[in-house]
């Protein structure tokens, strides 16, 4: 009598599309969140900060995907959020570490220690709470990007309107503390000035005004603290890379800032 043939099992390519579903869930939900936040008349500010905080929330997950699990972006995509904007090329090969197969979780970490060290030493002062208190965007912020991560400082607190001169002593003392806190870090930065799309009144234009108001800050970390000279560099950007809407006074405001780069080369 002829042995019965036992049908071959298949295994289940397609167990991916529960996970898939899930996370196109969760996408929808995040839109119709913000959505409803402006159809409330939520302000700029407000949804800028809620994205931001989704942003963070998916960059941590990211850090705990193993490497050689994750699927990089194609050729044509890029982020969803604001601070993904800066950096939209691939990291190339020669910018891992020396032995390393996940950087990424280097920078995590250190940008962890650089947002604690800034919470401690600005965010634990009276003045900047009080100022938290009343509503205004967060003064300074660390926000991750593609091949690193940026500090940035809202330039509404550090200098009057069309100068690239810092304010006040007491400002002067809070961006020391930025100083020193990038100088423990001991990586090579990109200090940055950007402005919004008003054109500038003084004399010559926001690409003059975001340029030295970079070159400024490079200066005063160059007096203030033993910071290589060789791993500081200044740019200005002028309008070209808002991380918000030019519509109002508000986001203009989330516009015109000071981005410190961290570089992982």
């Amino acid at each position: 009598m002829a042995k019965k043939q036992k049908c071959p099992e298949f295994e289940n390519h397609e167990r991916w599309l529960v996970s898939f579903a899930d996370m196109m869930t969760l996408l929808f939900a995040v839109f119709v969140v913000l959505y409803a936040l402006k159809e409330e008349g939520a302000k700029d500010s407000q949804v800028e900060q809620a994205a931001a905080s989704i942003q963070e929330a998916f960059n941590e997950v990211m850090e705990e995907i193993p490497e050689n699990r994750r699927v990089g972006p194609t050729d044509t995509g890029f982020g969803i959020f604001e601070n993904m904007k800066g950096d939209r090329e691939e990291p190339h090969e020669d910018n891992k570490f020396p032995g390393s197969s996940d950087y990424s979780q280097i920078i995590g970490r250190e940008m962890k220690k650089v947002s604690e060290l800034i919470d401690l030493r600005l965010y634990g002062n009276q003045r900047f709470r009080e100022l938290q208190a009343k509503g205004q965007a967060r003064i300074i912020s660390i926000h991750r990007d593609r091949d690193g991560f940026r500090v940035r400082l809202l330039a509404s607190h550090f200098f009057n309107p069309g100068s690239y001169k810092i304010k006040n002593k007491k400002v002067l003392d809070e961006l020391e503390e930025v100083a020193r806190v990038m100088q423990e870090l001991n990586r090579p930065i990109t200090i940055e000035g950007h402005t919004d799309n008003v054109p500038f009144n003084g004399e010559g234009s926001n690409w003059d005004l975001s340029a030295l108001r970079a070159s400024n800050v490079l200066k005063f970390f160059i007096r203030k603290t033993t910071f290589d000279p060789t791993k500081l560099s200044a740019a200005g950007y002028a309008d070209t890379r808002p991380v918000a809407s030019n519509a109002t006074a508000e986001s203009r405001g989330l516009n015109r800032r000071i981005e410190i780069k961290v570089h992982y080369e």
